[in-house]
């Protein structure tokens, strides 16, 4: 008999949060599930964490990829090896409540739900606050828009998702914000969409994580190499071969876009980098909006003027 649902875990260098993450798994009242650990290349006690409890419980299985793959891949690698009906991923620094799994398998089948999502906890610096996620509704493009703006939580972690779906996207190789990439294409390829009003999974802030550094959501490294990261490029592409014209995305996508392009333009490390320049044509239909401009308008301001002056203008800046 196959279990129910897989969970899967890529594994780096995580040896002081990996017991709290794995404890939280076989705490959960759901018991139907197989846990596949995906031990990247760690080069700390990780992989003596994973055996110890692979030993401790056979529902856990160990999988060492050859060299680091990082986690888009080493996700890949778990979701191929796995055999549940339902995708749950996890990252190996967080933990989940003990009826995570419970809850959402539970209004998985309740409708006949492709994908549920739930809300989270964000823990930083000992504090914690609600992730809330607003979602009114299945709609596809709606649901879309909302990732784009981050109004819906990009991470894959706050999701079950059934494995055929996960199986049909793709994988981005070398970038980092794979969930990005992936989610959107998970929410394209479902049908039905659910919602948990619970925070069920637990976040922990990472200053030293690739996915808390602003500079990773622009560059990669490619066999030591610098490279312009190609998640949104990705993004764009599946979209447009989707939808066609990506108007009925904005003013989202535009948002989203031209972020990525001013972290470049104001970093002056990144600007030296002249493979990143090819980032100001990314998606060129781009458009720069009023508030926007305001906004950029007013840091220029705080940054050459005088508080006391700035204080005199701020009731002449358009709102």
């Amino acid at each position: 008999m196959h279990p129910l649902i897989s969970i899967i875990i890529p594994v780096f260098n995580v040896e002081e949060y990996l017991h709290q993450c794995l404890e939280s798994i076989l705490s959960q009242t759901f018991t139907d599930f197989e846990c596949i650990l995906v031990n990247d290349g760690s080069s700390d006690k990780s992989p003596e964490i994973c055996d110890e409890y692979a030993r401790k419980d056979k529902r856990i299985k160990v999988i060492y990829n050859e060299a680091n793959m990082g986690s888009s891949l080493s996700r890949k690698t778990g979701l191929e090896n796995s055999s549940g009906v339902y995708i749950q991923f996890v990252d190996s620094d967080d933990w989940i409540e003990k009826d995570m799994i419970e809850i959402l398998y539970k209004k998985a089948i309740s409708e006949n739900y492709d994908m549920v999502i739930c809300d989270c906890l964000y823990e930083k610096n000992g504090e914690k606050r609600m992730y809330k996620q607003n979602f009114s509704g299945f709609d596809k493009i709606a649901v879309i828009k909302d990732i784009l703006s981050i109004r819906i939580n990009t991470y894959l972690f706050n999701k079950l998702v059934k494995r055929d779906l996960c199986l049909l996207a793709e994988f981005p190789k070398h970038s980092r914000g794979e969930d990005y990439v992936i989610t959107i294409q998970n929410v394209y390829n479902s049908k039905k969409i659910g919602y948990v009003n619970k925070p069920l999974y637990n976040y922990r802030y990472n200053a030293h994580s690739l996915s808390n550094n602003i500079k990773t959501n622009i560059i990669t490294k490619v066999n030591g190499r610098i490279e312009e990261n190609i998640t949104w490029r990705m993004v764009i592409s599946f979209l447009k071969e989707k939808y066609g014209d990506l108007k009925i995305f904005e003013p989202e996508l535009s948002l989203r876009i031209n972020w990525l392009k001013e972290i470049y333009m104001f970093d002056r490390d990144l600007k030296k980098i002249k493979e990143l320049k090819a980032l100001l044509e990314l998606y060129p239909e781009t458009k720069f909006y009023r508030w926007i401009i305001t906004e950029r308008i007013k840091i220029i301001l705080k940054m050459i003027l005088p508080s006391r002056l700035i204080n005199v203008l701020k009731g002449t800046l358009p709102k």
